[in-house]
Parts: structure tokens; C-alpha cells; sequence
């Protein structure tokens, strides 16, 4: 703007400026209503499908979407802190991709897909507002393919070092063995996630959800999105765990490794059992 405008011409060009981005920002939330009618926000499990879910919603809502990924909101993390204990700072980090969501949420962001737990901080603000949506895999598969992704996966910031069998004896494995409970109960992360009361707190947390899909059931999956959300998806398949691994189907587990699985399993096939 030139500097020789007097006092009340850049008022008026202020003013005029004003209403034409006061415009412009109106013209876009019409476009959006029609585009996305439906804010929501995607729960992406690992291991569960989710990666091709969140990329045909993020595809179908490419005017205004957001997500938070694992390996990024792991690496700010880490250099943030400045910590180098890896299996204390894969818990800590929970709290950062909350924070996350719920600056995308704060930003009004109409499709967010994120790998980031429930939050009742978010529902409690948001749930007039946002339909929160997920999809589970039954918990023996999925704690099989987690592994099979994350074993020997050289420099990715959740690599598995140990062999299955040793594997199976970590906190971690008991831990993973309850990530529905992690995902949904709303808990702080300090808390115990194998605890009747956790599993309970998940199972209620789900139920606030407007979908719950199932892997073995895409086509009721989509159905669903387009009743709840007004979305038509064609869902992929991303990610899937190159090549198959001895000993990580069920078929080939032997009766105590499967016995043992089941065991860490057992809150997530409760919420799983009990999920709608």
C-alpha cells in the first residue's frame, strides 16, 4: 500500500480489504459444507487397515484435512526433549499427538486421520461439532502383524529388536497386547492398561463413536461412513508386511506361543468382544 494514502483512504482500503478476505472466507466455508458436510476425526490402530482408510478419507476431504504420523510426531518429540530412553519416550509421546489432534480440531479441520488416542479434552469440546470414527482387527492378527512390521525394522523409532518368543516376555508386548484399551479408555498414559476398570473405560469410550468398522467387514465400514459422514470411500490396501514371516500367522504359532499371545491379548479381545 502506498505510503502517500492519507489517514482515511487506508481506512477505507482496510475496511474494503477486510470485506473482501470476510468474503472470500465465507465463499469457502460453503464450498466445504457441500465438499465435507461432516466434521470427523479417524482413530487410526496400528495394524488395523488403517493406513488405507486415512488416506481414501484424506483423498476424498483433500480441502481440508490433517494428520498426525507416527514417525514425525516421534522425531519432534525426541529432539524436543532430548531424551534417548526410547521405550519411556514411545509412552511420553501420547500426549504430544493429543496436543496435536487437538490443535487440528481447535483450527477447524474438517477430516483429521490421526494415530492418536481418543481424547475426552477433545470430546468434551468438540463432540457437537465432530464424529469420531475408527476400525478394529481382532486382536491375535493384529498384535502378529505389529510385530511382523516393527521386528528388525532398522531406524524406524518403534523397531522390535527381540525375537518373537523373547519378545512376548516385554512390557512392551503387554502393552500392545492392550492398544484398544491405550487407544479408547481415554486414560491418562501412566495408567494400567490391563486393569478390569481400564477395559471397561474403553469399551464405553467406543461406544461415543459414530462408526466402529471391522476389518473383515469393509463394505459395512463404508456404508457406514457414507450414512455418518456423507462420504463415498474406496478403500486400498497400504502397508501391508512384506513377505510372510515363520511362526507370525496363527496357523503357525504352537500351542503355547498362541496361548501366550492370547494371554497379552486378553484386554483388547474384551473391548474387541465388546465393541458395537
Amino acid at each position: 500500500m502506498s505510503s502517500d494514502l492519507s489517514q482515511s483512504q487506508r481506512a477505507d482500503w482496510h475496511r474494503q480489504s477486510g470485506g473482501a478476505v470476510g468474503r472470500l472466507r465465507s465463499l469457502r466455508e460453503r464450498v466445504l459444507d457441500r465438499a465435507i458436510p461432516q466434521r470427523f476425526v479417524f482413530h487410526h490402530v496400528p495394524k488395523c487397515g488403517g493406513t488405507s482408510v486415512g488416506r481414501a478419507l484424506r483423498k476424498r476431504c483433500i480441502l481440508s484435512q490433517g494428520t498426525v504420523l507416527p514417525e514425525a510426531s516421534y522425531r519432534a518429540f525426541e529432539a524436543f526433549m532430548g531424551q534417548g530412553d526410547t521405550e519411556r519416550m514411545l509412552v511420553d509421546v501420547l500426549d504430544l499427538r493429543e496436543q496435536m489432534l487437538l490443535y487440528l480440531m481447535f483450527a477447524d479441520t474438517r477430516c483429521i486421520s490421526a494415530h492418536v488416542r481418543f481424547s475426552e479434552a477433545a470430546y468434551e469440546r468438540f463432540a457437537e461439532q465432530y464424529k469420531f470414527i475408527t476400525i478394529l482387527r481382532e486382536p491375535v492378527s493384529r498384535f502378529l502383524s505389529h510385530y511382523a512390521w516393527s521386528h528388525g525394522r532398522s531406524g524406524a523409532h518403534a523397531e522390535i529388536r527381540e525375537e518373537f518368543d523373547a519378545f512376548l516376555e516385554t512390557p512392551r508386548a503387554a502393552r500392545l497386547g492392550a492398544s484398544y484399551v491405550e487407544f479408547f479408555s481415554g486414560l491418562p498414559k501412566e495408567a494400567d492398561l490391563r486393569a478390569d476398570s481400564s477395559i471397561d473405560k474403553a469399551i464405553t469410550g467406543l461406544s461415543r463413536f459414530a462408526v466402529v468398522g471391522r476389518l473383515d467387514d469393509q463394505k459395512g465400514f463404508t456404508n457406514a461412513i457414507r450414512r455418518e459422514l456423507g462420504l463415498r470411500v474406496r478403500i486400498g490396501h497400504e502397508n501391508r508386511a512384506g513377505g510372510a514371516r515363520p511362526g507370525l500367522r496363527v496357523s503357525e504359532l504352537s500351542e503355547a506361543q498362541l496361548a501366550r499371545v492370547r494371554a497379552l491379548c486378553a484386554p483388547d479381545l474384551a473391548v474387541w468382544e465388546a465393541a458395537p
